[in-house]
């Protein structure tokens, strides 16, 4: 900076030094005096190898800061996270309309236009973002006045990048997963609904479709961080809630684990068919139909299953009765107790169609 007095720069050297620093989280406001990054912040120097400058004239004054006087020279960077802070100088020649686009959006300009005084300030901060990577780019609108950076501000979890404006955009997915495509015939099995690609989403509603010629559901359950606050059946439909702020799914996150049992062989689906999600109170999103998963699910014999026309006649012959006339393996397969009805002989129906040692034709 060409007009700036060497008096006025050690002049606002000793104020650096003596201005306190404020420790509590989030308490500077834009325009305050920021020497040091506040509690819980940490600060990237204009240095940081991550910061692009492009432009004419880019230039270290002081040891404290990049600076340039040309129209669209301009300062960029990613980073990872919900905020940020810009750290730079009131100067009396400085540009009072430097463009801030966030992720390809324009947003409100900084001013760094005031008394000089060369004093590390918060100019400009930005909260609120969704928890994931943001680019951010600085534009100087005006030509002969002052684009300047002391640093960047980040929260601590944080991470500042090196600039790139095509972050590959990844769309919420509810996906339907099993351990095993493939289940024997009475077998219990688990489904688990994840919603996957998100951030800082903590309602969601959704409705599930499933083959209830091979599949009875017999339960379900959410995780300790979520509850379900609706179910509602034909169609199963489920509402579910984080419990609390630090409970919200980024990234991926298990909704739901639907219990199972293969009541019929061949394969079937299990098929969620509409999702919708909510952040913290102000978005709600649709899932796109390709983006809402289904899992097909494969029922097969029992390998060890030896049942055949013979143990029908036994079961109707007892029909009505108690099933402790019964011999031991149809007891281990219907149970110990209780009369014998309709389900006990289609339950063992599927089983002698299972058995391929049982060939209708000899």
């Amino acid at each position: 900076m060409g007009k700036k007095m060497l008096s006025a720069f050690l002049a606002g050297l000793m104020l650096f030094l003596m201005i306190p620093v404020t420790t509590v989280f989030g308490a500077a406001k834009v325009g305050e005096t920021l020497v040091k990054p506040e509690e819980g912040w940490t600060r990237y120097s204009y240095k940081s190898p991550q910061i692009t400058y492009s432009g004419k004239g880019w230039h270290e004054y002081g040891g404290i800061e990049f600076e340039t006087v040309a129209k669209d020279a301009a300062f960029k960077f990613n980073f990872t996270g919900t905020s940020f802070r810009i750290i730079s100088i009131n100067y009396s020649t400085a540009s009072d309309n430097i463009s801030v686009i966030i992720d390809g959006k324009e947003a409100k300009t900084l001013s760094l236009k005031g008394p000089s005084d060369y004093t590390h300030r918060l100019k400009y901060e930005v909260t609120g973002l969704s928890d994931k990577e943001h680019s951010v780019q600085f534009i100087n609108n005006k030509d002969n006045e002052y684009i300047i950076l002391q640093g960047i501000d980040l929260p601590a979890s944080a991470e500042l990048k090196p600039f790139n404006p095509d972050i590959p955009f990844t769309e919420p997915v509810l996906d339907v997963t099993s351990v095993s495509d493939r289940v024997y015939l009475n077998e219990e099995f688990t489904v688990q609904l994840a919603l996957n690609t998100v951030q800082n989403i903590y309602a969601e509603d959704f409705t599930i479709d499933y083959d209830k010629t091979r599949f009875q559901l017999v339960g379900f359950e959410t995780t300790d961080k979520m509850m379900i606050v609706h179910h509602s059946d034909d169609p199963l439909r489920f509402i579910t809630a984080s419990k609390g702020k630090a409970n919200g799914i980024n990234g991926d996150g298990v909704l739901l684990h639907l219990k199972f049992k293969a009541i019929g062989l061949g394969k079937g689906k299990v098929d969620a068919t509409k999702a919708k999600i909510a952040d913290n109170g102000k978005t709600e999103l649709t899932l796109a139909t390709e983006n809402v998963g289904e899992k097909t699910i494969e029922v097969i014999a029992n390998a060890n299953t030896d049942f055949s026309l013979k143990h029908l006649g036994q079961l109707a012959y007892y029909y009505e009765d108690d099933k402790s006339n019964l011999t031991t393996d149809l007891k281990d397969l219907l149970g110990q107790a209780g009369s014998i009805g309709d389900v006990d002989l289609n339950k063992l129906v599927q089983e002698i169609l299972a058995n391929p040692n049982y060939d209708f034709n000899k």
